[in-house]
């Protein structure tokens, strides 16, 4: 059914390639990259601040100890400091260290809990300030012994390892990361996936709404949702979907009026024909206008083959012009000639109001065309009696305004913007009035676009409908012009002339 709207559901799964699919690795891939990179600098700052926070430590236990009389027990400093798990060291004024000899080693381990850290020892005791770091996993502290505590000592050294706290925070801390970072991707991707499926759906459904487009269903539409990019094209789909049902009933009833257009010419041929053969018309003056008669149908067919080919060279953007400056008076001249003999066996004259020299810069062939098919449609629109106006005047800018108008029946003023459209006038008007195959001003209106020259239609002031062309300025040297003019209006049935338009001089 024209104009249903036909909602194709699109497939949950799709291959690998698809847009859904690349969406939800993307996201994926940006969200672990995101989660790896807080991890790293997350571990690193673990491993840091632990360190940093014993170095602190061992800095405030190194004053502690130096304000004690070190120098007469130096043990109890040492056994407290291993109760901690810190390492007590005595350093000379050489750099040597030594731990205190502690009699009383019951609550602490023989070895040593921290190794000297590879500082230089001798350096700092002659600088004689305090300093403290990390070095190969060790946290150390350093402070001078001032006197008289530093009779036995120049200075004391704390030492701690720092990796195996460092370590156990990592791990504990890289254990959470990385449960967090496992739910961030599971999150991410889920979110992907849903997302993915909002925006692959209506594209899917697009899809499908083409192929069946594709197959000849043009009543085939998709349903807009919401305001976004995608409704957008959803939505200039549909004005697609439309424009070409329309063009489809269009050609339809084109190909209906060229139809009906060979089928009457036809039938006339075939009937005086057989009347001839047959002997039905046997008085020399039958038989004379049933060959005039024959001959005026040919010719029609042969119009409208011509019109035919005509739009298949327009369909095919083959209207070829060639543009120079043209003597536009000897153009008017012979179309309204031609045109005059064949109204004449209508009763309807054509009357000329220009005066040379009138010049534009056009092909004057195609001019030729154009001024063809609009008399032709203005003659067969018009009553016997009632004249047909060709007028053309110079303006003042170099360009030539030409014009055809007829006394027939009109058009109306809602159809006059869509004049030009292929059997736009046929469908309109086929029913009250005799028309032609609806093809002549569709290839007026493209010769005109291929020249450069403008073309409108509008109603005639005393009835009928007139046509204008502004055709460019010559692009010689010389100019043109025979002023500013007035078009020709509508008189007790007839076209006079106002001031300026004028019959063109007998030659």
């Amino acid at each position: 059914m024209t104009g249903e709207v036909r909602t194709v559901p699109l497939r949950v799964g799709g291959p690998s390639g698809s847009l859904r699919g690349r969406l939800v690795r993307l996201l994926v891939a940006v969200v672990a990259g995101v989660a790896l990179l807080i991890g790293v600098v997350t571990l690193s700052l673990v491993r840091l601040l632990p360190a940093r926070g014993l170095e602190a430590n061992l800095s405030a236990q190194a004053e502690a100890v130096t304000t004690a009389d070190i120098g007469f027990r130096p043990c109890v400093g040492a056994t407290a400091m291993r109760s901690v798990g810190t390492e007590l060291y005595l350093v000379d004024v050489a750099g040597k260290t030594r731990r205190p000899a502690c009699p009383e080693r019951r609550t602490v381990r023989r070895g040593p809990f921290a190794p000297v850290p590879g500082v230089d020892l001798a350096a700092m005791v002659v600088g004689g300030q305090p300093a403290s770091g990390v070095r190969g996993g060790v946290a150390y502290a350093f402070r001078p012994v001032p006197p008289p505590g530093g009779r036995r000592a120049a200075a004391v050294l704390l030492a701690q390892r720092s990796s195996g706290q460092s370590n156990e925070l990592i791990g504990l801390v890289g254990r959470r990361l990385l449960l967090a970072g496992l739910l961030a991707v599971v999150a991410a991707a889920a979110v992907a996936w849903a997302v993915a499926d909002r925006l692959t759906a209506p594209l899917g459904r697009l899809v499908a709404a083409a192929r069946r487009i594709g197959t000849g269903d043009l009543g085939t539409r998709v349903a807009v949702q919401g305001d976004d990019e995608v409704a957008e094209v959803a939505d200039a789909f549909n004005d697609m979907a439309v424009a070409l049902e329309h063009e489809q009933a269009e050609q339809r009833a084109f190909l209906a009026s060229v139809g009906h257009e060979l089928k009457t010419p036809l039938t006339t041929v075939r009937g005086y024909t057989e009347a001839l053969l047959d002997g039905t018309v046997d008085t020399p003056e039958e038989r004379r206008r049933s060959l005039e008669r024959i001959h005026d149908e040919t010719l029609r067919l042969a119009r409208l083959v011509q019109d035919l080919l005509d739009l298949a060279r327009l369909g095919r953007g083959q209207f070829a012009v060639a543009l120079v400056d043209a003597d536009v008076a000897a153009v008017l001249r012979e179309a309204a000639a031609a045109s005059a003999d064949r109204a004449s066996t209508r009763g309807v004259p054509v009357e000329q109001f220009f005066e040379p020299p009138l010049a534009a810069h056009v092909d004057p062939g195609r001019l030729r065309q154009v001024l063809d098919n609009l008399l032709d449609n203005a003659t067969r629109s018009s009553p016997p009696g009632r004249p047909v106006t060709l007028a053309a005047r110079a303006l003042g800018d170099g360009r030539v305004e030409v014009a055809v108008v007829d006394q027939g029946p009109g058009i109306a003023p809602e159809d006059l913007p869509r004049a030009f459209e292929r059997g736009y006038l046929w469908s309109r008007y086929r029913r009250t009035r005799t028309v032609g195959s609806g093809l002549g001003l569709a290839i007026v209106k493209a010769l005109c676009d291929a020249m450069g020259v403008a073309i409108h239609a509008e109603q005639a002031s005393g009835g009928g409908t007139a046509f204008r062309l502004l055709l460019p300025q010559r692009r010689g040297m010389a100019t043109w012009s025979s002023g500013q003019v007035g078009l020709p209006a509508a008189h007790n049935g007839a076209a006079v002339v106002e001031s300026g338009w004028r019959r063109p001089a007998d030659h």
